[in-house]
């Protein structure tokens, strides 16, 4: 039995180090990437042979006229002609075109039939994802379509031109979350529009240019309660509009909450949910003794100019022009009040300005008397009809706030 056995062994190792051999040669001779390369290598060695002959008599060229052609480049020629024939057939005929389960042709985003396709189309990305459906012509992506990620969530939906957002559409967040719905130009807002928050709450909706708020609109909190209507410039709200403007009609622009501070002969008005305040007086033309806003304070740090964030005064200057005022000022009501709102906040100048006041709400402060010897050092531009005017700590490049006023203002 144990010479049986192994013989046995000897006579299955034999045969399996056969079959090894036969299986190895049928994975390679079966395999796509060998058998591509010995196509190619053939064609190559075809075309090769063909045209690296040199006609050796007049028997091996096609008279023309004057001319005379070699037969194997002719050959060669018609071959060519016909494989890219056979290729433009299968490609553009229906029977060999991809369609997908709704029965709308499908491109890849680099195919070059794409370029020559027209109407409804669906084109993938590199990875395979579906990234548009939606018209296309001329090798562009016009007209209504929807665009998608990778995650397979709408990123934009409506319409376009030349691959560009155009016209009027819906812009989503990567979350899929309503973003914008709206007019757009050359991929930016434009026009009239709502823009949303991540949340889906309503954050500002009216006139849009270059992708920022620009014209008139009206501003919404979190809970989508109207705070502020309004004109608007790259983003940030004109608060010069309010200058000359009665008490009244400020309340009709700005609905947010306010807290008042009143002394017998003026008040002030913080609007908290847009950071700045007003500064108003009893109108002496006005029969009713009418509030008007003379000026509005700004409690940021920046002045929004050209699309930037200007920080310094000597980039004030570049922007203004020489000051028309430099120098200490002792503190007035309403830099009192914008003083001591910031400094709960941030620690700005020489701390809190000190005020003698009763509250009788918790939104209304009676202000009696305030520390006028209080100082801060003031820069003043004019810019046409207006005065900004920049508080500082002392003589230096950096300004903690500003406000506005009308030029024939003596308190610029």
């Amino acid at each position: 039995m144990g010479n049986g056995s192994g013989l046995l062994g000897i006579l299955i190792s034999t045969i399996k180090s056969r079959m090894t051999g036969l299986v190895t040669k049928f994975k390679l001779y079966t395999n796509w990437n060998f058998i591509r390369t010995k196509i190619i290598s053939k064609i190559r060695d075809f075309f090769t042979s063909m045209l690296g002959v040199k006609p050796r008599n007049k028997d091996d060229y096609y008279t023309i006229g004057r001319w005379m052609f070699s037969k194997r480049l002719m050959y060669a020629l018609v071959i060519i002609i016909g494989v890219v024939s056979i290729w433009y057939i299968a490609s553009e005929t229906t029977l060999f075109r991809n369609f997908s389960e709704d029965g709308i042709q499908t491109y890849k985003y680099n195919s070059l039939r794409l370029r020559t396709a027209k109407g409804h189309v669906k084109i993938t990305a590199k990875s395979g994802y579906l990234a548009y459906d939606g018209n296309v012509e001329g090798g562009y992506v016009v007209g209504n379509g929807t665009l998608y990620n990778k995650e397979g969530t709408v990123v934009y939906t409506g319409t376009f031109d030349q691959n560009k957002y155009e016209g009027t559409g819906t812009l989503n967040y990567d979350s899929g979350a309503l973003c914008y719905k709206g007019g757009f130009h050359e991929n930016l807002y434009d026009g009239t529009g709502t823009l949303y928050r991540q949340d889906g709450t309503r954050e500002y909706d009216g006139e849009f240019a270059l992708g920022k708020k620009n014209g008139t609109g009206r501003l919404f909190d979190t809970g989508e309660n109207e705070i502020y209507e309004g004109t608007f410039a790259s983003d940030y709200i004109v608060y010069s509009e309010l200058l000359g403007k009665s008490v009244e009609d400020v309340a009709s622009c700005y609905k947010g909450h306010r807290t008042l501070y009143t002394t017998p002969s003026e008040s002030v008005a913080i609007m908290d949910a847009i950071g700045a305040l007003y500064h108003a007086e009893a109108n002496a033309d006005a029969l009713d003794d009418e509030e008007t806003v003379d000026s509005v304070y700004v409690l940021a740090d920046y002045l929004p100019y050209a699309n930037e964030e200007v920080k310094t005064i000597t980039d004030l200057t570049e922007v203004f022009g020489d000051p028309i005022y430099e120098g200490n000022s002792n503190v007035v009501f309403p830099e009192a009040v914008a003083i001591n709102r910031i400094n709960e906040t941030r620690k700005i100048i020489n701390g809190n300005v000190e005020m003698d006041m009763s509250q009788p709400f918790s939104d209304v402060a009676e202000v009696n008397g305030f520390d006028r010897d209080y100082v801060v050092y003031i820069y003043s531009f004019k810019r046409g009809d207006l005065v900004y005017s920049f508080v500082c700590p002392g003589q230096g490049d950096t300004f903690e706030f500003y406000y506005i006023t009308g030029a024939g203002d003596e308190s610029a």
